[in-house]
């Protein structure tokens, strides 16, 4: 078959099914009145802006971080030093495939999709979930108290970022995602000082908590919404 020939039949076959290649979002094809439950559950864990992140044990670095604990392991920070890290001598040592989602609360179409009645202020902060069985980050932590969850804070904060072209963005503060269990988990916010542009082209989302490195990326030209880059 000649290029001519493809080139020819791929037109032809675009118009008896004109869905092929041509099928364009639901978010930008019809207003949010009109999503489906199927969709709008799509869109909140399988979307541009909703992935799931890649998940790194690091066997070296020691057992998964725990504020209940009384064992800890060093984990290097953002300045440099060395911070204790505390862990959980019950963890297991090969923790296995943890699954997550990593998701743009701030973003208009999430909060459209979850109808959100959120009192945070997406024009403030970059706002970012993390759900699922990942420990420390998705649905545990509910149960602690403010001093531990003050201190799983300061962790956080030594290491979580967004990391685009330039300077990454670091995080300012986290928050309790509240909800069932598999929709509980962490909220991390990221100050909008330093704008996320289109022609950063990708943002990367990284938080580490003990051994546990998670990271998941977003290329920015998929997250157009209504024409718009929505983060």
């Amino acid at each position: 078959m000649t290029r001519r020939t493809a080139i020819r039949l791929g037109l032809g076959l675009s118009a008896i099914f004109p869905s092929l290649g041509a099928e364009k979002e639901f978010w930008n094809e019809r207003k949010p009145e009109d999503w489906t439950d199927d969709e709008r559950e799509l869109l909140l864990t399988k979307s541009p802006w909703a992935k799931e992140p890649s998940v790194d044990f690091d066997t070296g670095g020691g057992i998964l971080g725990n504020p209940r604990g009384n064992r800890s392991a060093a984990t290097t920070t953002r300045r440099g030093a060395a911070t204790p890290m505390p862990t959980d001598p019950g963890a297991p040592v090969n923790p296995g495939h943890y699954k997550g989602v990593v998701r743009w609360e701030s973003a208009l179409p999430v909060r459209e999709a979850s109808h959100s009645a959120s009192k945070d202020d997406p024009a403030a902060n970059y706002i970012l979930s993390v759900t699922g069985d990942i420990p420390m980050l998705g649905g545990a932590g509910n149960d602690e108290t403010e001093s531990e969850f003050q201190q799983r804070l300061e962790m956080l904060k030594e290491y979580s970022k967004l990391e685009k072209r330039g300077d990454p963005i670091y995080l300012v503060k986290i928050g309790r995602l509240k909800g069932p269990v598999a929709k509980s988990g962490t909220l991390f916010y990221f100050e909008r000082n330093d704008l996320i542009r289109l022609n950063d082209h990708q943002v990367t989302f990284v938080t580490k908590l003990g051994p546990l490195t998670v990271k998941c990326k977003f290329p920015l030209h998929d997250m157009l919404y209504q024409g718009k880059l929505e983060l």
